[in-house]
């Protein structure tokens, strides 16, 4: 096959992934390129090339990158990445991405979604405007080292409503899709050390802010079991009755574990959502190295703890632990020194 005609057809199938199931791929490409159905055929067949112009609309508007496409083979797996935003443009558009991709998948007939949370998914934060406020400094500070945050700190009532607002609509479309998540310990853990932290390095702008936010995780901790008892996922406040459908299975594993990573089944697609350096988003719908991440997953839960619904006496014996580490980092955040 011709070498432009296969980076041509690469580039119309990872068109054709992020499409919603419905929509149909040539009526997609005619509307956006303002052509006929039989020009848009002609492309899809290869019979014509797509122009610079036509190339250049196109992959901005799915989040394309040409030059990923160009060079590779048939044992190359392709990585689409979405790069976190330096600013909170940059980042009000992550939030968004995630909310389009749990819209898509909602849309399927058939879905799945498994992740492994070596960190508490940042979805459950907004429900929590000061913590999720602090995340979002955390990142910008430790994670982006952005110039203006050098001697920042981080003050708990100046919260970003915008992006808290965005996250808070990303997390009622997280809550209506069925998900499988993989827990440790540092899925919870890991804010409390960066806390305490930012605590003994001097980072708040109150001595008390850390209480306040180790009072706030806490209720997000109680929240998180209640919602993992009832293995249903909502809104803090609602009160969910017993004839809820189950939405949400959880599993812990302390040993078998692998970074923060994602499996998602859309009807007969498959795809693999890899964090890399924390933040930034690594999307590949490769068949072989989907199958074998999904496999790898199962795996992981066949051999940890199902936690969630039925499992009382697992569930209270992991958040028991949680709540003792709570108490320890809280102490902690407000000690002179810092162990972590």
């Amino acid at each position: 096959m011709n070498k432009d005609i296969e980076i041509q057809r690469l580039f119309f199938d990872s068109i054709r992934q992020r499409l919603p199931r419905h929509i149909s791929l040539v009526n997609e490409i005619a509307e956006v390129l303002g052509i006929s159905y039989d020009s848009a055929y002609r492309r899809l067949r290869g019979d014509k090339d797509l122009s610079i112009e036509e190339l250049k609309l196109l992959s901005s508007k799915y989040g394309i990158s040409i030059d990923s496409l160009i060079g590779m083979n048939k044992a190359d797996i392709l990585f689409q990445p979405f790069v976190f935003g330096a600013n909170d443009e940059g980042i009000e558009n992550w939030l968004r991405f995630r909310i389009l991709e749990i819209q898509r998948l909602n849309s399927a007939a058939n879905k799945e979604l498994i992740m492994v949370a070596r960190d508490l998914p940042i979805y459950f934060y907004f429900d929590f405007p000061e913590l999720a406020a602090f995340k979002i400094f955390f990142w910008k500070k430790m994670l982006l080292h952005l110039p203006d945050y050098h001697d920042k700190r981080f003050n708990i009532y100046d919260e970003p409503k915008t992006l808290i607002e965005t996250g808070h609509h990303l997390l009622s479309a997280y809550n209506l899709i069925p998900s499988s998540e993989i827990w440790c310990y540092e899925t919870f853990t890991r804010i409390m050390k960066q806390i305490v932290f930012c605590s003994v390095s001097g980072f708040f702008m109150h001595k008390n802010d850390s209480i306040a936010l180790f009072d706030d995780l806490e209720s997000l901790v109680k929240h998180m079991q209640y919602q993992t008892e009832q293995g249903f996922k909502f809104h803090v406040g609602y009160h969910p009755s017993e004839n809820e459908e189950e939405n949400f299975k959880v599993f812990f594993n302390d040993v078998l574990l692998i970074d923060n990573t994602a499996f998602v089944q859309r009807d007969e697609k498959k795809f693999v959502f890899m964090t890399h350096n924390s933040l930034d988003i690594l999307i590949t719908a490769n068949p072989t190295f989907c199958n074998q991440v999904e496999h790898s997953l199962r795996i992981i839960m066949k051999t940890g703890n199902h936690i969630s619904r039925t499992s009382a006496v697992e569930c209270n014996r992991f958040f028991n632990f949680i709540y003792e580490k709570l108490e320890e980092y809280k102490k902690e955040s407000v000690s002179p020194m810092l162990i972590l």
